[in-house]
């Protein structure tokens, strides 16, 4: 047989991600006070783009149009309920808040990223395809979605996108880029010299680790048991969460993206009017500009800019379209966390609010990111509210009993109870811990309780005995 090439035509299908479809997605990722923020900068280039309703009806000389709203997103016929809800946030965000945002960077890790890109990147493609991926980074700094599907998006190939992320994941703070944890703790050594394969072998066992089976995890990766040690204290070490030194926002004042409030059906959510941004685009600049004699260069710019500001009006209603769905399938699904605080949170991941709205968890990941829920128990970011189920138990009565699993975050919280209501000279082990939640139905290993109370910075009982001891006799003698 003998091979000669050949002109050939086929049609195929392929999801391109325009910049439009761009701009989507990062719209979807900024709060209400960063998408305002970046029309007023728009709206400095753009003669056909409005950000607010006075300065709408400066430029256009008419009263009666009004700014571009979704409809139910807001609060407005609550009147006085939804105004007593923002004047509590007002008068506590500052006291509950400020020092969350005092200790965070004022460098946002996206600015990072696309400095070190313009420094390293000379490829005009490559640092064009890197600037995409930064949009696609969770609040950790992972690249979680598979290389599949960033391919098909995008419209490249395989061995570009790898060829990319060698060099992304070069960059600073190691471990950002990584496609999950064994990966950013693999980046994080590898950058300081010390991946060996002692450390590859145990990376690829996380989940022995996890579970305290350090015997197994010795087996598996072929590793003395005396030398396990000293590879788990490297590993420790390590930041499992590369991009949190840096702020994701661009705003000074912490403002609520979503209030929820108590109605006749339960609870509620509704976007936060006051700071929900608005869009509006200047046709009848347009259509007067468009009919006097000008060139055809100056046609095509105002041509483009009417565009942007309709694309901008379009994109801002379907950002506020989708966070109101995802915020009210949240609600709908923590209607007892609303009601008696974190102690009542139900087991929820991204998965299951996708799989009820039919979008894809990347959407729901950047929809509730960064994003401020005000509640009747405080203001909480949108993404607390999502936990892991654990402690799956039947519930007393036998066989044929429905399951009950809880939250992470709940027990968290039950454990922050006993521990604060526990006789302070007699302190619960945590083995009298595991016997309260077990009383109660949360059914977990003595290690989680342990984890747990480690990772909310509890002293152990014999700890706490000691601190109680001292504070006793100090306050004894000052008698």
């Amino acid at each position: 047989m003998v091979l000669a090439p050949r002109l050939e035509i086929k049609q195929s299908q392929k999801l391109m991600m325009t910049p439009q479809m761009q701009q989507a997605i990062q719209l979807l990722q900024l709060t209400n006070l960063q998408v305002t923020d970046m029309l007023k900068r728009e709206m400095e280039q753009n003669p056909f783009l409005a950000f607010d309703a006075q300065h709408y009806r400066d430029r256009q000389g008419a009263a009666e149009q009004q700014a571009v709203k979704v409809s139910g997103t807001s609060g407005v016929g609550l009147g006085k309920e939804v105004e007593a809800v923002q004047v509590d946030f007002a008068a506590d965000s500052q006291q509950d808040l400020g020092q969350q945002q005092a200790d965070k960077s004022d460098t946002s890790l996206a600015a990072h990223l696309t400095r070190q890109i313009g420094e390293e990147m000379r490829d005009a493609a490559q640092a064009k395809l890197a600037l995409e991926l930064v949009g696609w980074l969770d609040e950790d700094g992972y690249l979680r979605e598979s290389d599949a599907e960033i391919c098909s998006t995008l419209g490249v190939l395989q061995e570009g996108l790898a060829d990319v992320l060698r060099i992304c994941q070069s960059f600073t703070p190691a471990g950002v880029f990584a496609r999950n944890l064994a990966d950013c703790l693999r980046l994080q050594l590898h950058a300081d010299n010390m991946l060996s394969g002692a450390h590859a072998a145990v990376l690829q066992h996380l989940d022995l680790l996890g579970k305290g089976d350090f015997a197994a995890l010795a087996e598996k990766a072929a590793i003395a048991e005396d030398a396990l040690p000293a590879i788990l204290a490297s590993i420790r070490a390590l930041d499992p969460r590369p991009a949190s030194a840096f702020d994701r926002s661009d705003s000074t004042v912490a403002q609520p993206d979503v209030i929820v409030l108590e109605g006749e059906g339960g609870w509620q959510a509704y976007l936060n009017d006051a700071t929900l941004p608005r869009v509006l685009v200047l046709e009848r600049d347009w259509e007067e500009m468009a009919r006097r004699k000008i060139t055809d260069e100056e046609r095509a710019f105002m041509k483009a800019n009417v565009q942007s500001a309709r694309w901008l009006k379009k994109a801002t209603q379907q950002r506020a379209a989708t966070l109101l769905r995802v915020a009210r399938a949240i609600a709908a699904r923590q209607q007892g966390f609303f009601a008696h605080g974190m102690i009542a949170l139900e087991p929820m991941v991204l998965r299951d609010i996708a799989e009820t709205l039919e979008l894809h968890e990347s959407t729901v990941s950047r929809s509730a990111a960064g994003k401020l829920v005000q509640t009747a128990k405080g203001t909480f970011l949108l993404k607390d509210l999502f936990s892991t189920a654990v402690g799956a138990t039947k519930a007393r009565g036998g066989a044929g009993q429905n399951n009950k699993t809880f939250s992470s975050a709940a027990i968290k919280a039950r454990l922050l109870q006993l521990i604060a209501d526990e006789e302070k000279l007699r302190p619960l082990s945590d083995e009298a811990l595991l016997a309260c939640l077990a009383d109660e139905g949360m059914v977990v290993a003595r290690r989680t309780i342990a984890k747990y109370r480690i990772a909310l910075n509890i002293p152990s009982s014999a700890q706490r005995r000691r601190a109680a001891k001292i504070a006793a006799a100090a306050k004894k003698a000052a008698k």
